[in-house]
């Protein structure tokens, strides 16, 4: 099984505790990190977990200027969210890897992921399970088939046979194309009608906002994305221990937390204002929200930790 992630040096968190809960659940695993811009102190923190764990984990620099040309348009990205589309150019003797992105947790086995057929699918792919109306409309994509490109199973032959890389940068460039998600939307243009649809345990929002009730809470989890801005590095966010979880088993290689800035703390101050505003005020989405959280906890994350405590010992 071959894991592709990306990272510049503000995601370094994400991808040592990726590749640790990765390995905690799926043995044997190797890795691939494309690197734009990771510090030296870094990339030896990463060699010395590789050695810890047992793990093969390659490493291919890529320069910071490759995706100049291209925009950000969502303030948490930065450009390496474009390196899953170098994938195909990098690693040229490679027909399949699985693309996750560093804000990823595996609770699970992913040898199914490793095991799809993909035929004339160029990706597989989870469905978006809220996606903004207006990226539907602007990708001609329809609810239910525009996917998260979080985590992606790559027919990396298909991808250099048809130059789909291309075609992404191409539409990234073209200032009439519309691009509402960068690469996301990109590659749900270019792959539209052609995507393998993965089971939704593969790419599970650890997004409180996205369950409007503990009713609509997964039933099963095997990846958990931290998606946007709750990273669970910088923040105790929902889901959070989790990530913890993996996070302290290998605490003195990770490097040290970032402090905040002013306009991350300002965010955070407001957030939690308005969640105890509205809980004075009595109004039912935010005691809703109360209860969403607290059964991500209790009904998830709790039995999860527990599960892993009593895992045997190998």
């Amino acid at each position: 099984m071959h894991i592709v992630t990306g990272s510049d040096d503000n995601y370094v968190p994400g991808v040592m505790v990726l590749i640790a809960s990765t390995l905690w659940h799926n043995p044997g695993a190797h890795f691939t990190i494309l690197d734009m811009g990771i510090s030296r102190e870094n990339r030896a923190r990463i060699d010395l977990l590789g050695e810890r764990l047992g793990a093969i984990i390659h490493r291919i620099e890529v320069a910071e200027d490759r995706f100049n040309n291209l925009f950000i348009r969502r303030a948490h990205l930065k450009r390496s969210a474009y390196l899953r589309l170098l994938i195909p150019e990098l690693l040229p003797d490679s027909d399949r890897v699985i693309y996750m992105d560093c804000d990823m947790v595996v609770t699970g086995r992913l040898e199914a992921l490793d095991q799809v057929p993909l035929e004339a699918y160029p990706i597989a792919a989870v469905a978006c399970p809220s996606p903004d109306p207006r990226e539907l409309a602007a990708t001609e994509t329809k609810l239910g088939e525009y996917v998260n490109s979080g985590l992606l199973v790559m027919n990396l032959p298909l991808w250099r046979n048809e130059n789909i890389a291309e075609a992404c940068e191409r539409a990234l460039s073209d200032p009439s194309c519309p691009r509402l998600c960068e690469d996301q939307s990109a590659i749900n243009i270019v792959c539209r009608g052609r995507v393998k649809l993965l089971d939704p345990c593969y790419n599970i929002y650890a997004n409180e906002p996205t369950y409007m009730s503990p009713e609509s809470l997964p039933k099963k989890i095997t990846v958990l994305h931290y998606v946007v801005n709750v990273k669970p590095w910088m923040w105790n966010v929902s889901f959070g221990e989790i990530w913890d979880f993996h996070a302290d088993r290998i605490s003195d290689l990770l490097p040290p937390r970032r402090r905040k800035n002013f306009f991350q703390l300002a965010t955070r101050i407001e957030s939690h204002r308005r969640m105890v505003f509205g809980l004075a005020m009595g109004r039912k989405k935010h005691w809703q929200r109360l209860k969403v959280r607290r059964a991500i906890r209790e009904n998830i994350v709790l039995p999860y930790l527990q599960a892993q405590k009593e895992r045997p010992t190998e």
